[in-house]
C-alpha cells in the first residue's frame, strides 16, 4: 500500500521503490513518536505521502510513465477478466493524467478507503481542501475517461 501511494505520486517505479524504503526507514526510526492518535496505517501513509512529495519536489525532470503499472494479463477465455483489466488500465491511465497530489488523494479515498479525516492527517491539507480536490479530481477523471472512450470508439469505427 505504501509503494502504491508512492508510485501514484512519483509515477516512476525506481523512485517509488526508493520512497517506499525511505518511508519504512523513517517509520522505524520514529516509531517511538507514534502516539496512537490515529490508525497506524494513517500514520504510515502520512510518512509515505510526505516522503514522496519531497522526492517529487527534488526531481529536476518531470516524467509520467504508465508503462510500469503492472496490469494483470487478461484471460482470453474469461470476458469479465478482460473487461476488468481494461477498466483497470483505463483508470490507471486516467489517474496518471491527474496532478500527482490529486491522484494520491483519489487513491487514498477510493483504493485505500481512507476517510476524509484520515486523508487530512496524511496530507496536512484541510478537510474542505481534500473534499474540493476529490470533487474536482472526480470531474477531471470523468472528462478524461469520456475522451478516451470517444477516441476508442472513433478508432474502432475507422478500422
Amino acid at each position: 500500500m505504501v509503494h502504491t501511494a508512492s508510485y501514484r505520486i512519483l509515477r516512476n517505479q525506481e523512485e517509488a521503490e526508493e520512497a517506499t524504503q525511505d518511508t519504512f526507514m523513517k517509520a522505524y526510526q520514529n516509531l517511538g513518536g507514534y502516539q496512537g492518535g490515529s490508525k497506524f496505517s494513517t500514520w504510515l501513509f502520512s510518512i509515505a505521502y510526505r516522503t514522496a512529495i519531497s522526492q517529487l519536489r527534488r526531481r529536476r525532470i518531470p516524467t509520467a510513465s504508465i508503462d510500469n503499472l503492472g496490469v494483470l494479463e487478461p484471460n482470453a477465455h474469461d470476458p469479465l477478466a478482460v473487461e476488468t483489466v481494461d477498466r483497470s488500465a483505463a483508470l490507471n491511465k486516467a489517474l496518471a493524467q491527474l496532478p500527482p497530489e490529486d491522484a494520491a488523494i483519489v487513491s487514498f479515498f477510493y483504493l485505500e478507503e481512507l476517510s476524509v479525516e484520515e486523508i487530512v492527517t496524511v496530507t496536512g491539507l484541510g478537510a474542505s481542501n481534500v473534499k474540493v480536490k476529490l470533487h474536482r479530481s472526480r470531474k477531471r477523471l470523468l472528462e478524461i475517461l469520456q475522451r478516451e472512450l470517444k477516441e476508442e470508439v472513433w478508432t474502432l469505427i475507422g478500422d
